[in-house]
């Protein structure tokens, strides 16, 4: 299996993916004209598609950091992140290798609320030509990040505790109420400071990049445009 690093690409890669290409589907859908950096986008088209893609991205991430806290917590000798998951598939088949899905594709859904702050940000930061600078850039995606997070943290809570304990838990429902009994309310937010701490500086980073490439492809592109014509 990938080693975390290209693991994280990989699902960043899949979710800004998914958000162009439903956006594009709404605007073919509703006939809406708006440009490629989306500026003139209905937010609710934003809004939905960022949900979109947090679900198609769960598929993914849900089976990734189940073996990550199995790891983490050595609940089992393995040899690695596919024996470990070879073991649980052999422990309850395909299902088994989904446990927490339900969770992951509730705090996945908070790449709604991601890209609608993002969005909302970047057009009010923007100067007079349209552009947004660098730190502008880091501030919106910064936000978004922490905006994110706190939308559907309770969620992260859930699926890591159904994640590290599969045997203990009957589903989300369950852990819920259990947790709630035995720890009170407190637990579905704990832990939530330092992920705030490190959601600015990841999500900046994050949306950074993106905007550096896809900035880099439409230059290409209007190079491309001007040589062939």
């Amino acid at each position: 299996m990938a080693s975390p690093a290209v693991g994280v690409g990989a699902v960043n890669a899949l979710v800004f993916g998914s958000y162009t290409h439903l956006m594009q589907y709404q605007a073919q859908l509703y006939d809406t004209v708006y440009d490629e950096s989306t500026q003139n986008a209905p937010l609710q088209h934003v809004f939905l598609a960022g949900m979109g893609a947090g679900i198609i991205s769960s598929f993914v991430t849900c089976p990734m950091e189940l073996v990550k806290v199995q790891l983490q917590n050595q609940t089992s000798v393995t040899k690695g992140p596919l024996n470990c998951l070879q073991k649980m598939y052999i422990t309850g088949g395909v299902r088994y290798c989904f446990k927490g899905m339900v969770p992951t594709m509730i705090r996945e859904l908070s790449f709604g609320p991601y890209f609608l702050t993002y969005e909302i940000m970047s057009r009010s930061l923007k100067d007079q030509s349209h552009e947004l600078s660098g730190p502008k850039v880091i501030l919106a995606g910064g936000t978004a990040g922490i905006i994110a997070w706190c939308s559907t943290y309770f969620a992260d809570v859930v699926k890591t505790r159904i994640q590290s304990e599969p045997q203990r838990y009957k589903g989300m429902i369950d852990c819920l109420k259990r947790s709630y009994y035995e720890e009170g309310w407190r637990i579905f937010f704990k832990g939530l400071t330092p992920t705030i701490v490190r959601a600015f500086p990841s999500n900046a980073a994050t949306f950074a990049a993106y905007t550096w490439t896809m900035n880099t492809f439409q230059l290409n592109k209007e190079s491309y445009k001007e040589a062939i014509l």
